[in-house]
């Protein structure tokens, strides 16, 4: 059935219960299918003998490969990002809020995407990769433009030219780091990278620019969202809040609801290897699926009362924000730590926090990640 997918970009909810319940499976005016309810999107994630993420020839990420060179590029990953990698990184974590938030003193007012929900995966991944700060212009500048590509004030085609120029400039400055860390290790993620080997020997110099390259688009923009998307949350839910200022322990439980309640990555992409019956649909081998995270998240049939904010909800962590099978995200340990240490020292240092409501939210220009495009808060200071 073709049916066109009117978007709203921060909420995308009702549409998707419509289609749970009527179209769970279907074929858009772009000829590609979706899925929606959770045991089909579920299946799709696992079942990588029948559904490819290899939608490119050059295989460049990890995101994009199937087995077996994704086992071998995952294995050796996969020693790195452990959470005891993750625990070892919270105090240089708690450094960078610390000075963020120092840096809003003496005003009442910001947007905290930018001052805060960026600047702090920007920091947190350069320093972990080896990046001095006073190398850091390149990175910041990719951050930003990540904001304007993905703005619908902005729009994409503007900045293409210069995203692809910063790219190529991003690369060749990781090049130069490997080859500097090849003559001389540090204690840093470039290092790690040359020093780790799997049953096949370790990566080669491409494989490490792209790891890299990927660290930082994945790293930043999914870390962002979340931390602007769990204040955000929170601001809608005041009695949550308060639960959290009276006990920090609550935390995680926030994290991991607002994880499925409003998931910063809402869908993902594969492609068929091979023909296939799903709810009463023949998909064709070659044919494109969207994968609907954010549905899946909401869905009924998994999680009771599934549109409700509910940080007791005892399933809450089988969500699929991080996808699952083979893909499951690496850096899942790292990113709920710096959220988690974020949430946690704001709600400490401040007495009050809210959305400025009379500024109306815009969401970003994608339908792969939800979030708005800015959040200005107002705040207090505690007074000691």
């Amino acid at each position: 059935m073709n049916q066109p997918i009117t978007w709203d970009g921060l909420n995308p909810f009702p549409l998707y219960r419509q289609m749970r319940d009527t179209n769970p499976v279907y074929k858009d005016t772009n000829h590609s299918w979706n899925v929606f309810r959770y045991a089909d999107v579920k299946h799709v994630l696992t079942d990588h003998n029948t559904f490819s993420s290899q939608i490119s020839f050059e295989e460049r990420s990890i995101l994009f490969m199937d087995p077996p060179r994704h086992q071998k590029y995952r294995s050796m990953a996969s020693q790195l990002f452990t959470p005891k990698m993750a625990m070892g990184m919270a105090p240089r974590i708690s450094a960078v809020v610390d000075e963020l938030i120092r840096s809003l003193r003496g005003q009442e007012e910001t947007d905290l995407v930018r001052s805060l929900s960026i600047p702090l995966p920007l920091h947190v991944l350069t320093d972990w990769l080896g990046v001095p700060p006073e190398d850091r212009l390149p990175f910041k500048r990719w951050s930003e433009l990540e904001v304007k590509y993905n703005s619908f004030t902005g729009g994409m085609d503007a900045y293409e030219d210069e995203s692809v120029a910063l790219q190529e400039e991003l690369r060749s400055y990781f090049q130069w780091m490997i080859d500097s860390r090849r003559k001389e290790p540090k204690d840093d993620l470039v290092s790690a990278l040359l020093s780790v080997k799997g049953e096949t020997g370790g990566y080669t110099d491409g494989e490490m620019v792209d790891f890299c390259f990927l660290l930082i688009i994945g790293g930043i923009e999914t870390t962002a969202h979340l931390l602007t998307n769990t204040v955000l949350t929170l601001d809608e839910h005041p009695e949550v809040m308060q639960r959290v200022w009276d006990d920090p322990d609550t935390v995680s439980k926030v994290i991991d609801e607002v994880l499925r309640y409003r998931s910063p990555v809402q869908s993902t992409f594969r492609i068929v290897h091979h023909d296939i019956e799903m709810g009463g649909h023949l998909i064709r081998r070659g044919e494109p699926i969207n994968v609907w995270l954010g549905a899946a998240n909401r869905d009924e049939r998994v999680f009771e009362n599934a549109e409700d904010f509910n940080i007791e909800r005892k399933n809450n962590t089988s969500h699929l924000a991080f996808s699952s099978g083979i893909h499951y995200c690496l850096g899942v340990h790292l990113a709920k730590l710096e959220v988690k240490i974020a949430i946690t020292e704001l709600l400490n240092q401040m007495s009050q926090l809210e959305r400025i409501r009379v500024k109306e939210l815009v969401p970003i220009h994608s339908t792969v990640l939800l979030g708005p495009e800015s959040l200005p808060i107002t705040y207090k200071f505690v007074v000691k």
